[in-house]
């Protein structure tokens, strides 16, 4: 699987939140914005430059062949980043992501530790890696969509105001027998701080009050 494929995916993510999705062929320079005469970085073949939003990105392949070979893209990877930053806003770069395409994800080698290695890497900027599955690109693809910024599973979910996690009268009332009260007493402390929420002083006296109360 290539970047491209990947590149497309993402624009058509993003948008479907109504966010802009724009390529920005700068992020791929091998130029600092600053010195556009002086090569800072080799060229890396397929690369992709774009704005999601408010996220610069920058989509690459990566090979998941050996521990060497990840160290070594990824050094030139962090060197393309850093010259991308360059041309990003400089309110962006603190949101700068890499994806990374993997082209070979089962040749050789442990390849789920070579994806751990890379995405626990938080030099320069947060990276992802896609294991595209020829028979599953979308499906492959959502399950990378759910680990980013693209995902937003709340917008999907319908507010419930009357959840069990809500309600936590019984739970206050077996504190409080379990740390001596009675049950009519915990009840009615219960009671007490629900109707007085809102005016602690006579909260405490009420409290008070009716523990002096159960004990005449």
């Amino acid at each position: 699987m290539t970047p491209d494929v990947l590149k497309s995916l993402l624009v058509s993510a993003a948008k479907s939140l109504n966010w802009q999705a724009d390529e920005v062929m700068e992020f791929t320079s091998p130029t600092f914005r600053s010195r556009p005469t002086e090569s800072e970085a080799k060229p890396i073949r397929g690369l992709f430059g774009l704005r999601l939003g408010q996220y610069p990105v920058i989509v690459a392949p990566i090979a998941l062949d050996s521990v060497e070979g990840v160290t070594s893209a990824l050094k030139r990877l962090h060197a393309q980043m850093v010259v991308a930053r360059s041309y990003m806003y400089e309110k962006e770069v603190i949101n700068a992501h890499l994806f990374l395409c993997a082209t070979s994800p089962t040749a050789t080698g442990d390849w789920l530790r070579l994806v751990d290695l890379i995405e626990r890497d938080e030099a320069v900027c947060r990276k992802l890696v896609w294991i595209p599955k020829e028979a599953a690109i979308q499906e492959s693809f959502d399950a990378l969509l759910a680990r980013t910024f693209l995902a937003m599973p709340w917008a999907q979910v319908r507010a419930v105001s009357d959840a069990a996690l809500d309600q936590t009268y019984d739970l206050a009332q077996r504190l409080l027998v379990k740390h001596g009260l009675t049950e009519e007493l915990a009840q009615k402390w219960v009671s007490l701080t629900e109707r007085l929420i809102d005016d602690p002083e006579s909260l405490v006296t009420e409290l008070v009050q009716s523990r002096e109360a159960s004990h005449e």
